[in-house]
């Protein structure tokens, strides 16, 4: 095992780890591992217990897994090793967030935390006649290093060697070096257009579905969430300029035009971990939906006396997935975790989605399995 896999087990473990640690305390806090209880018992002492269980169990499930790689990574390819092993420690903390979950529903239904409560909900129609403005030149960095990308391959394009580095190891040089191809060289290209798109695309879906809005608290959950939107889609746009960024780097260091070091790896880094940065910043500042945000004095004593209605039974998956053939909306706010979306699969949209996924996921491994049998001769990009 050589020093770039020494480093890369632990980094890759604690990684998964962190995140799934902080995932019950990213979430809202009317929705305790996936499950929706009123404001008023968000202090239960089983959703205590729940969570300081939860995040026993997930920092054992992590120090097992990095434990038991470093072994086997001296014995079979350490890549093997990281690549089972992550996939084994995802699986388990997903496992126990469910089972956090169920308990949390046992302990609501229970207590009957709903009982009494008069339940409703509320839409806000200024979102629709009045909608979030976004200044979409927002983009324009991230389309500006994709365009200056471009224009150095297609200058460097001629003079490219037969052979590109494998960009292994900690200075991005080792491994073996692959025959120079169309679909190798312009690898970062296509992400970073993929990324750009990517980004349009999704903000121009978040932008407009339906907002999170408390039926307790309805005006002050509307202005929070056009906060959090606006502020949303400024992430979304510096997200994409950091991506970008680095993989102009790698596009750089591909081309060998950056030369090999670890200082330049580190560089070549330096801008998607700003981006991870400001989205912890964001969530630690503002939160999923805005619900970190302070009410303005005049919201202060906004009572509706009504609670929002409880829709568990639509969820599923701890928070995950979410199936309601009755609810037009097609994209809606994931409940698990922090600034997260997922699809609606009761939604006729989101079973053709789903579909999609699954025949492109069988597409690729057919060619794979195609290509290994003979059958079809693939481009390699050595798991670029």
């Amino acid at each position: 095992m050589n020093l770039t896999s020494l480093t890369l087990l632990p980094a890759m473990f604690g990684m998964v780890t962190a995140i799934w640690w902080s995932l019950p305390y990213l979430s809202r806090p009317t929705f305790p591992f996936g499950v929706q209880v009123p404001a008023d018992r968000i202090g239960e002492a089983p959703i205590g217990r729940t969570r300081k269980t939860f995040a026993r169990n997930v920092i054992v499930f992590g120090l097992v897994a990095a434990a038991a790689s470093i072994p086997l990574s001296l014995r079979t390819d350490p890549r093997t090793v990281i690549s089972l092993g992550v996939t084994g420690l995802v699986l388990a903390d997903f496992a126990a967030y469910s089972f956090a979950g169920r308990q949390i529903r046992v302990a609501k239904q229970a207590g009957d935390w709903y009982g009494g409560a008069r339940q409703g909900v509320t839409a806000d129609l200024s979102f629709r006649t009045d909608p979030l403005r976004v200044n979409w030149r927002g983009l324009i960095p991230a389309a500006a290093i994709l365009t200056a990308t471009i224009i150095v391959g297609v200058v460097r394009s001629d003079t490219l060697p037969a052979t590109l580095p494998g960009l292994e190891g900690l200075d991005l040089d080792g491994g073996p070096r692959v025959p120079t191809g169309f679909w190798f060289a312009a690898n970062p290209v296509i992400a970073q257009a993929a990324v750009t798109l990517g980004t349009a695309l999704v903000l121009a879906a978040i932008l407009r579905a339906r907002p999170e809005i408390d039926a307790a608290k309805p005006a002050a959950t509307a202005r929070r969430y056009r906060t959090y939107l606006r502020g949303l889609a400024n992430l979304g746009f510096l997200t994409a300029a950091c991506a970008n960024l680095t993989l102009a780097g790698i596009a750089l260091r591909l081309w060998e035009i950056l030369p090999a070091s670890p200082l330049g790896t580190i560089a070549i880094a330096t801008p998607i971990l700003a981006a991870a940065a400001a989205v912890v910043r964001f969530e630690l500042r503002i939160g999923a939906g805005g619900h970190r945000l302070p009410d303005e004095p005049s919201e202060a004593e906004e009572r509706t006396g009504l609670v929002q209605r409880d829709d568990d039974r639509h969820w599923h998956l701890g928070g995950f997935v979410y199936i309601n053939r009755d609810d037009p909306a097609f994209f809606v706010h994931q409940r698990a975790g922090g600034s997260q979306w997922t699809l609606n699969l009761g939604h006729p949209a989101g079973w053709i989605s789903v579909a999609a996924l699954i025949l492109v996921a069988l597409a690729a491994v057919a060619a794979a399995l195609a290509d290994t049998l003979g059958i079809l001769d693939l481009p390699n990009t050595h798991g670029f």
